[in-house]
C-alpha cells in the first residue's frame, strides 16, 4: 500500500504465531527508499494484513 512498491507481492516468512513480520525494509521487496513498510490489519486486528509505506523522518 503506497510507497515504492505499491502494488507488489512479497512472499516472507510467518513466526510461531502465524504472523508475517511487523516491518519491512525496502530492500526486501526490491525497492530502494528512505523509510519502510509497516504490517497494518486490513480489518479489526488482522489477519488479513497489508503493508503500508512509512517514510524516514530526519
Amino acid at each position: 500500500m503506497g510507497g515504492p512498491a505499491d502494488g507488489r507481492t512479497a512472499t516472507v516468512e510467518l513466526d510461531e504465531r502465524g504472523a508475517p513480520p511487523a516491518e519491512l525494509p525496502p530492500g526486501e521487496v526490491d525497492v530502494v527508499g528512505d523509510g519502510l513498510y509497516v504490517r497494518e490489519p486490513v480489518t479489526g486486528s488482522g489477519p488479513p494484513w497489508a503493508y503500508q509505506w512509512q517514510a524516514a523522518t530526519s
